[in-house]
């Protein structure tokens, strides 16, 4: 029998990562997870596959060869410190192209999606972070767009009132007066519940997933995004698990589980979603309608199709595209999140198909000019109550200087940017404001938008913003806005209109090549 050989010290800790006793593995990373910071001499102890002394392969508790990275991963499933460490390193090392390759494979994107997406989770911020470092590779970014997952929850220890139902039924005495009776209605149960895992064994896009999450997380509250916070409230909530003694009353939701409120936010979602419009597909799932499958297994948007139609007999918006459910978030009080819906509505602005389908046409006027009512006319905007201007401008406005605009100017806003309160303030990030002139931009490489942005008074804002900016690339964006909304229309419009008319989508990758190359400099905008 060969004598086991033993790792070098500074190695041997990295074998205890696999070990079978969970606090073993929790104190092994406690004591190297600081490696993994971007200026530690250690850090590649964590990055690099290591030897023992005579070359041979380091042998980790689980027999296994070491493969820190692959522990790591792993790790991310084990008790919640433990967790902790293990999401904390990756994050500290995907800032490697390689590493991050390596972490964003197939099966751990389906696990930090399933993670993300089940409210129980106590580290989905973490996962989130994880996640929009790795997305950032475009080709992690296309799997993720291709994912599909189960919509079972990632947690699967609570039963449901279904599930209760059934295994009460299987208590029943035969001598029981009740017998009939009880057995019967535990068959009800039990088909209930083998409907239900049928459906939780269908598989969904995985950004639709995420997207429930997004919206679930807005009305949480940030409670600290450094790691230190995140690491004590999975301590927290580890010690009052121990300390429980009784259950309170159990709120189920519609699926029957055990109702459990969201504690984390999960803004860098945002992020994620910024970094998958950046490909084309990306671009164009946020404008696709959610196919039926993805809402029958979207929480928020079962929830729309059950308060039904509105009074115009269209569905509600939020069961239909993807980019009317993350719109509203420009104006939200977390920089990540508004920054990165802000940089996703860029990025979809690219698609110049799209346009008439985000933006709403202006109420038609008696006075309406012939080339505006040209517009209008050659549009075939889908029924849906999608319009994204309203989103753009509201962060431009500052409450105070439109108040002191006329009342007649202020009448051609989005209802949604009239008469707002003096403590409205612009938005105060120079690159938040910078994307959100160049939204506008971006709405101008057709007739339809620049009618649009003239008729729903996108100039009254924008004229306001230059005055009080003081940033200079943004002034010059600002001044290219302006030149574009105050120039007439040329004959060459015509043609223009004809061509929006029969824009389909077969032609979105190709009108971002030709409106990078246009000659119009006022209309060249660069891309996330």
């Amino acid at each position: 029998m060969p004598a086991t050989v033993t790792p070098p010290p500074e190695l041997e800790v990295l074998t205890f990562l696999s070990d079978s006793n969970s606090q073993v593995r929790r104190v092994a990373l406690s004591n190297i997870v600081g490696f993994s910071a971007k200026d530690s001499p250690h850090r590649s102890l964590l990055t690099t596959k290591h030897k023992n002394r005579d070359g041979s392969c380091l042998i980790g508790r689980d027999g296994k060869e070491v493969d820190t990275v692959e522990d790591l991963k792993r790790l991310c499933q084990d008790q919640p410190i433990t967790a902790h460490d293990a999401f904390s390193a990756l994050i500290n090392i995907s800032d490697s192209l390689v590493l991050a390759r390596k972490i964003g494979d197939k099966p751990f994107l389906e696990f930090l999606v399933r993670y993300i997406a089940d409210p129980v989770s106590l580290l989905s911020d973490l996962a989130c972070m994880l996640l929009s470092n790795i997305t950032k590779l475009e080709s992690i970014s296309a799997i993720l767009l291709d994912l599909q997952v189960q919509a079972r929850p990632f947690y699967s220890f609570m039963a449901s009132e279904d599930m209760e139902g059934a295994l009460n039924g299987m208590d029943v005495e035969p001598n029981d007066p009740e017998y009939a009776k009880k057995k019967e209605t535990a068959q009800v149960y039990a088909k209930k519940v083998a409907e239900k895992a049928k459906k939780m064994d269908e598989m969904v896009p995985a950004m639709a997933r995420l997207l429930d999450a997004f919206e679930e997380g807005a009305t949480v509250a940030s409670q600290g995004s450094d790691l230190a916070a995140m690491k004590q409230r999975a301590k927290d909530a580890a010690t009052k698990a121990e300390s429980e003694q009784e259950a309170d009353k159990v709120e189920r939701g519609p699926d029957g589980r055990p109702r459990i409120k969201r504690k984390t936010n999960c803004n860098f979602l945002a992020s994620v979603f910024a970094n998958a419009t950046v490909l084309p597909r990306g671009r164009e799932w946020f404008v696709t309608p959610l196919s039926a499958s993805t809402a029958a297994a979207s929480a928020t948007a079962q929830a729309a199709l059950a308060r039904g139609v509105d009074e115009q007999g269209s569905v509600p918006a939020a069961t239909e595209y993807p980019v009317a459910r993350i719109m509203a978030f420009t104006e939200h009080p977390n920089l990540i999140r508004r920054g990165g819906v802000i940089s996703t509505l860029k990025n979809i602005l690219f698609i110049k198909s799209a346009h008439k389908l985000l933006v709403a046409p202006p109420p038609l006027r008696d006075d309406e000019d012939e080339m505006l009512a040209g517009a209008l006319r050659a549009t075939t905007r889908p029924p849906s109550s999608i319009d994204i201007l309203p989103y753009l401008l509201l962060p431009l406005c500052d409450g105070k200087e439109l108040s002191e605009v006329d009342l007649e100017d202020q009448e051609e806003l989005p209802e949604e940017c009239q008469m707002l309160p003096g403590t409205k303030k612009r938005e105060r990030d120079p690159a938040l404001r910078l994307m959100l002139i160049e939204s506008l931009l971006l709405l101008c490489t057709n007739i339809y938008g620049r009618q649009c942005l003239r008729a729903r008074g996108a100039y009254v804002v924008v004229r306001s913003a230059h005055l009080a900016e003081s940033d200079e690339k943004i002034a010059e964006a600002v001044l290219r806005l302006v030149n574009i909304l105050k120039r007439d229309e040329s004959a060459t419009t015509a043609k223009d209109l004809e061509d929006d008319a029969e824009t389909s989508e077969e032609d979105i990758g190709a009108e971002a090549q030709q409106e990078d190359e246009s000659d119009d400099e006022d209309l060249r905008v660069e891309e996330l």
